[in-house]
């Protein structure tokens, strides 16, 4: 089998193992110019590749191809288009990524993946600094998790994914004791999270490890503490830490999704747009969220049936490329373990959604890659093949720029407006326009700074600002209709203006999109009854 060349795997190794550190140091969160950057960095890798590396076309390639392009679909019917952007560049990302990662030969793929061990480790760090330093406030939410990551279910998600991967080193490496004392921090982290369905995969894994060696003493006692410990666990769990609320939401919250699908069956209303629609089409008052806290239900709601379908034959091709390998007993311990890394973290979010955030999808499908070998043969340069390949990725790094540079005009527009400077930042504001134009939150705080100025000239000359705020705001909710908030504000705005009329039509617009909220009533109620 041949694989890429030494240099190139150097190359390869180098900007992923970039790429993994980058992704967990912007905190697990979407920051678009950093996803941004990641991804522009792993379309570089995928065009160097592709211009140096002969290669055939395998199952990976094809169904993730196919995964991405339905994705892409979804978002010709969305409704906040700009939210599909940004999801589809983080699943770009992702994917390149995979790709790329096969390149390497297994004895490279082992190097690479030293990486997210060492980040568990770190992040495992953390936790118990945390946890030490202030144990009562340790699994409340506060700012500690706001820097770090969403929240603590994240980093649990990100820890279930990698840990399997320990097993692999220690059955492999000479320093066996030390793998095995970084596995046991790295599990003591899992269980501070307190996610149950992290814990009970973690440590059925570990479980399935030691049985592996319950011939020796030592392992043959630990093997029945920790299935005693195991047992206990999961009955104090089930028994006293149950909670019907937290059932009863991802019941409601899997209901949403599915009545989303309901109404977008084929192509879905855009990749990433679930938390856009919840409000909407939640069938009861529930916690609001912006993840359905299942894998599968999520992707119904937002890529529809194709979309689904295409994602459940990625993962097919996945585990008939690793069945595939253990029958020809091919390193047969690192794919049972990839395995179970990857099904681990599916399992996992079946209820929870670690799947969606950034770095967590990156290293996913970098992990997921590894059952997956690409030919590399070395090629010559074609000159055409490389200046196309260097025109459609610079058209692709400006349209990318071009959303990066209007959010740095709309961050000095906010400056501006707070300071009171409202004709200055709705210049700052304009321009971010003029560089994203599908982004609503634009129009809307142009809006809010015209309606800043109306309210310090309320006189014949302010009604100019009254109608340039309605006007705006109007094309933020033609970009965003499903947003309540948008509605209800500029219901606000029509009633200032002595337009009763249009804001009660406004308002009831708002409770339509949003009929939970008792905001919404109250004010129509205050705006009728004047």
């Amino acid at each position: 089998m041949l694989y890429a060349s030494k240099n190139n795997s150097v190359i390869i190794a180098f900007i992923i193992s970039v790429l993994m550190v980058i992704a967990i140091l912007s905190k697990f969160s979407f920051v678009f110019p950093i996803q941004s950057a990641i991804f522009l960095l792993s379309l570089l890798l995928f065009v160097y590749l592709a211009n140096t590396n002969k290669f055939k076309i395998n199952s990976y390639i094809v169904t993730s191809l196919l995964f991405f392009v339905m994705c892409c679909l979804s978002y010709i019917g969305a409704d906040f288009k700009v939210n599909v952007r940004d999801y589809l560049v983080v699943l770009g990302s992702a994917l390149l990524s995979g790709f790329s990662f096969s390149f390497l030969s297994l004895e490279w793929k082992k190097k690479v993946l030293f990486i997210p061990l060492f980040i568990s480790l770190w992040l495992s760090m953390i936790l118990f600094t945390r946890f030490v330093t202030n144990p009562q406030g340790f699994f409340y939410v506060d700012n500690f998790y706001e820097t770090m990551a969403l929240n603590i279910n994240v980093i649990a998600g990100f820890l279930v994914l990698v840990y399997p991967l320990f097993f692999i080193f220690i059955k492999e490496q000479k320093n066996t004791k030390v793998f095995v004392a970084m596995m046991l921090f790295v599990l003591l982290a899992i269980f501070l999270t307190k996610c149950r369905i992290v814990i009970l995969l973690s440590s059925i894994s570990t479980l399935m490890f030691l049985f592996e060696y319950r011939k020796n003493k030592i392992v043959k006692i630990l093997l029945i503490l920790f299935t005693l410990l195991l047992i206990s666990g999961i009955c104090y769990i089930s028994f006293l830490k149950f909670s019907y609320n937290s059932v009863n939401d991802r019941i409601i919250w899997w209901k949403t999704a599915f009545l989303i699908f309901k109404e977008n069956i084929l192509f879905g209303c855009g990749f990433g747009n679930y938390m856009v629609l919840f409000k909407t089409f939640r069938p009861e008052l529930v916690l609001n969220t912006i993840f359905a806290h299942n894998i599968f239900m999520q992707l119904l709601a937002e890529v529809g049936m194709l979309g689904t379908l295409s994602f459940f034959a990625l993962i097919f091709s996945f585990y008939n490329k690793i069945f595939k390998k253990i029958a020809e007993q091919k390193d047969v311990y690192f794919y049972c373990y990839i395995a179970i890394s990857i099904t681990s973290f599916l399992l996992v979010n079946l209820f929870d959604y670690g799947f969606f955030v950034p770095a967590n999808m990156l290293i996913f499908f970098i992990i997921f890659s590894s059952a997956f070998d690409t030919v590399g043969e070395k090629r010559k340069l074609q000159k055409m093949s490389v200046i196309v390949s260097l025109v459609l990725y610079l058209l692709i790094f400006v349209f990318l720029a071009k959303p990066v540079i209007a959010n740095n005009y709309y961050k000095k527009g906010i400056d501006l407006y707070v300071a009171g400077h409202y004709k200055i930042a709705i210049e700052e504001f304009d321009k971010a326009i003029k560089f994203d134009k599908n982004n609503p939150e634009y129009y809307a705080q142009v809006s809010r700074a015209y309606f800043a100025l109306y309210d310090k000239n309320r006189d014949e000359s302010g009604e100019k600002y009254a109608d340039k705020s309605i006007e705006y705001l109007s094309k933020a909710i033609s970009l965003n209709n499903y947003e309540s908030q948008l509605k209800a504000s500029l219901a606000a705005v029509y009633w200032n203006c002595d337009k009763q009329e249009e804001a009660l039509k406004t308002i009831q617009e708002a409770i339509k999109y949003d009929k939970f909220n008792p905001y919404y009533e109250e004010y129509y109620y205050k705006i009728k009854n004047f």
